[in-house]
This record gives structure tokens, C-alpha cells and sequence, in this order.
């Protein structure tokens, strides 16, 4: 109750009594929840945070040039938003040098930024699939994917990704790929969910990006699409065939281990 008090004093809101007074609180709580949780993902993306500032520093996992400067020319784009941030890249990096993986497949690239990263992570003999709905961004990180010296790791699939999926599962890569990331279209969610599981060895890792979907799961978890990304969650947390765990990184990653047969 002291905590509640503290609250409405701080935000001036009126004084209020009863059960009306627990709601305007928790919705006024929650929408100011919300506009943080979009500014944190906003400021993070290029550094003004200092507490994300701060574990940028403390992280050994570097940033080749070509990166650096894709990340410039995306940032001018107006869907710059798409970009993969720092830290959700610094993970996908950690995960795939944990399980020493080859074989990635990531689904929605944009222009590129999270596909270089993790390009430049893959042996000599590895390879990503780079499957996006249309080439337009994908065209722009080409030349940062050739001066890197990694284009001939990367194979680009372009058109819808349950397709491409199929087409991979066809092709013989189930249960032979070590990692995906998902990063497109949240109404496919639930479908990324089932296909890439197929796709992954076990032990094999998938990362779902916008998992908290600045907040929304939480504060209106039954609205489009956010209600696609709430299911995910919600599956994994039982699944039996996977272990999960759900992290405040970036806008929030679920992350995946297929379970030994």
C-alpha cells in the first residue's frame, strides 16, 4: 500500500479510493511501463543508455568494420527500427560459439546487420540461409557481406518464410540446422515455432526476437499480433521437447534448446 501511495504521489495523480483506485492505478502504471519500455528500446539501439552503455564496454565480442558501417547506413533508413541491437547480436554470437554451430538459418534479415554478424561467426565450411520476403533490404548489405569476405557463406532465400522453411525441410536440412533466429512477421510466430523445431539437431538453439514486443505480451496480450508472440511464450513454457528461458534482451528474446532425444 506504501508502494501504491508512493506511486500516485509521483506521477500527481488524483487521490482516488476503492476498487476504482486499483485501476486507474495498475492502467496508469501500465501505460507509463509501456512508454518506457519503448524509449529503453529505442535509446538502446545506438548507445544512450549508459547502463547498456556499460555492458557494451564489458563485452569482448568486437564489431569488424564492414559491420559498423552497415549499422551507419541502415540507421538512415526510416525502417531502421528492424536492426538487430547490440546486445541481442552479442547473444546470437555467444550462443552459436557456445554449440560451435554451422548451420544457421535466420528468418527475416532486413539489411543484414544480425546476418553479418553471425556470417562472420560460422567456419570457413558453414552456412547461414538468409530468408527474407523481398530483396530490396537484403540488396543493401550485400556489399558489406562481400567486403567482410563472407558472401559465400551466406545462401538467400527469397519469397514467404513457411515456404523457404518447407523447401529447406525438403532439401534435407531437418533436424541438421544448430541455430535460428526468428525476426519477421509476428503473426507467423506460431508457425516459425513448429517448423524450426523441426529444422534444429537437438541440442540445437532457436532465438525469437521481439519476445516482449515493448511490453505488450503483458499489458494486452490479446491484441494482433501481440497475441501471436504471447502464444509462443505461453507454448514454450511447457513444451516438453524444448528447455526455454525468456530475456529481457533487447525487446525481449526467447531462446530455445531442442531437448536430446
Amino acid at each position: 500500500m506504501e508502494s501504491a501511495t508512493k506511486f500516485l504521489a509521483d506521477y500527481k495523480a488524483p487521490l482516488l479510493f476503492g476498487a476504482g483506485a486499483v485501476f486507474g492505478a495498475v492502467s496508469l502504471l501500465a501505460k507509463i511501463r509501456a512508454t518506457d519500455l519503448q524509449k529503453r528500446n529505442k535509446y538502446h539501439k545506438w548507445g544512450k543508455d549508459p547502463v547498456k552503455d556499460y555492458c557494451y564496454n564489458h563485452s569482448n565480442i568486437a564489431e569488424p568494420e564492414a559491420l559498423v558501417e552497415l549499422r551507419r547506413v541502415t540507421a538512415q533508413d526510416r525502417m531502421s527500427v528492424m536492426e538487430s541491437t547490440m546486445d541481442a547480436r552479442q547473444l546470437l554470437v555467444f550462443l552459436m560459439r557456445t554449440i560451435k554451430a554451422k548451420t544457421v538459418v535466420e528468418v527475416g534479415s532486413y539489411t543484414g546487420v544480425g546476418l553479418l554478424s553471425m556470417a562472420l561467426e560460422l567456419p570457413d565450411d558453414g552456412k547461414i540461409f538468409s530468408l527474407d520476403i523481398s530483396d530490396e533490404y537484403v540488396n543493401i548489405g550485400k556489399p558489406f557481406m562481400e567486403k567482410a569476405g563472407v558472401l559465400k557463406k551466406i545462401d538467400y532465400r527469397i519469397g514467404p518464410a513457411i515456404d523457404s522453411l518447407l523447401t529447406l525441410k525438403k532439401e534435407g536440412y531437418k533436424e541438421k540446422v544448430d541455430l535460428c533466429f526468428i525476426d519477421a512477421d509476428k503473426n507467423n510466430y506460431p508457425n516459425y515455432y513448429k517448423l524450426c523445431l523441426e529444422m534444429v539437431r537437438p541440442g540445437g538453439i532457436i532465438v525469437f526476437d521481439n519476445a516482449l514486443w515493448d511490453g505488450n505480451v503483458v499489458f494486452n496480450p490479446k491484441k494482433e499480433p501481440n497475441c501471436f508472440i504471447h502464444e509462443i511464450n505461453e507454448k514454450a513454457a511447457v513444451d516438453s521437447r524444448v528447455t526455454s528461458i525468456l530475456l529481457c534482451i533487447a525487446d525481449g528474446s526467447l531462446i530455445l534448446r531442442k531437448n536430446d532425444a
